[in-house]
């Protein structure tokens, strides 16, 4: 009995090392979403200056970049966001970057005009992710 329960332990391990070695990209999804972002984007991502919301300089306003529009059959749309994903007084932000999916329901963004590629004000909340300010 005790080999059964040893063997049941080692399978589920095993099962778990493998789902985690293939759901983790290292950042590779990421590089490609960046990469096929013109430069001149980029760079305007990354000189954007950053807003604090509050002394505590813990939550801020900056941009984002539109990579992916996925509307939904409910009235809303799954929108992917670029950004430079770092604290900007803790690290370098240049060398991080961030990708969030936000809901934005559909008639928000009609109503706005926004589109894939279009650059964006993003609220960051570290711990909580983005949201759009549309």
């Amino acid at each position: 009995m005790g080999y059964v329960i040893t063997m049941c332990v080692v399978v589920l391990a095993a099962f778990a090392a493998i789902a985690y070695v293939l759901g983790r990209d290292d950042g590779e999804q990421e590089e490609r979403y960046f990469a096929a972002v013109d430069a001149d984007k980029q760079d305007e991502l990354y000189r954007t200056p950053i807003i604090y919301d509050d002394d505590s300089r813990s939550t801020w306003r900056q941009k984002g970049i539109v990579n992916h529009i996925e509307p939904k059959s409910d009235g809303t749309a799954d929108v992917r966001i670029l950004w430079y994903n770092a604290h900007p007084s803790k690290t370098n932000r240049k060398t991080e970057t961030g990708v969030d999916k936000v809901t934005v329901p559909q008639q928000r963004i009609s109503k706005h005009g926004v589109k894939e590629g279009d650059i964006v004000r993003i609220a960051v909340r570290p711990g909580e992710g983005v949201s759009i300010d549309i």
